[in-house]
């Protein structure tokens, strides 16, 4: 495979994605370092790192944090910290020494890599007592039935066509993605349904236009009309809303892989 960098084609779409896409709840790094129980705290590794959305808090617990990706626009609007360091790297090469780091982590991206030499590459650098943390979140809902079925409309509809077919392991939930026992000696699945955000119409419509889907059909339908329009449309009348800065509660399922015991690459 060839990767995923080619989905952040635009600095514009990494600028939406960096300031749109919902953040991580605390309920979920506190199930990583639950499972984990982690001796040390030196280094952890977050590939396909995006904007640093996990890297930023992963560096109030690690000594350092090496995040990688391979977007380079996608680095260009990642947060910075003294002790985060950033560079440009395929998730099944990572270029990191042996028994390198206590945990690894990737964010809503573990759908694009090819598995087993990605888990290979993660137990290699894995440090004998480390553990290994995915996540994914699948399309947000609100408590609005109208609002609702205006975004499954964009989501399967309009965009339907759009999408890769490797975003249906994200609707699955990662469901058959987790590392075997050849990899790891445990694994663990978790449910999270705690990521909530207060999204204002404008936020949400900032967070669609991020979507890899979304670009692309504006790419391939240059003088088609916005397909955002009609929706912001539908979405607002749903709620009653009048301005684009009213908000309310979008709720996202979490769905996260852990593993330990990594099992020596030979």
């Amino acid at each position: 495979m060839a990767g995923f960098g080619h989905l952040f084609k635009n600095q514009a779409q990494a600028s939406c994605y960096a300031a749109f896409r919902p953040s991580y709840p605390s309920e979920l790094y506190d199930s990583i370092f639950k499972f984990a129980k982690l001796s040390s705290y030196d280094t952890a590794l977050d590939i396909a790192t995006g904007s640093g959305q996990a890297a930023g808090v992963l560096a109030q617990k690690f000594k350092q944090v090496v995040a990688q990706d391979q977007s380079e626009e996608q680095l260009k609007e990642a947060v910075r910290l003294p002790n985060i360091k950033y560079g440009h790297a395929r998730a099944e090469e990572t270029g990191l020494p042996d028994s390198s780091v206590e945990l690894v982590t990737v964010a809503q991206a573990l759908h694009w890599f090819e598995l087993p030499v990605f888990y290979k590459e993660v137990r290699r650098v894995l440090r004998p007592d480390g553990a290994f943390a995915a996540w994914g979140y699948d399309l947000c809902e609100f408590k609005n039935a109208a609002a609702n079925a205006a975004l499954h409309t964009l989501y399967e509809g309009t965009l339907g066509p759009y999408w890769s077919e490797r975003r249906r392991l994200v609707e699955r939930q990662y469901e058959g993605m987790e590392p075997g026992p050849e990899h790891f000696g445990e694994v663990k699945r978790v449910v999270i349904d705690t990521m909530t955000t207060e999204m204002t119409v404008s936020a949400l419509i900032g967070y669609i236009s991020s979507w890899s889907a979304y670009v692309t059909y504006r790419e391939k339908n240059p003088t088609s009309p916005d397909p955002l329009i009609s929706f912001k449309d539908a979405y607002k009348t749903a709620f009653g809303f009048k301005s684009d800065e009213e908000k309310t509660t979008a709720v996202w399922p979490l769905f996260v892989i852990l593993a330990k015991d990594p099992k020596p690459v030979i």
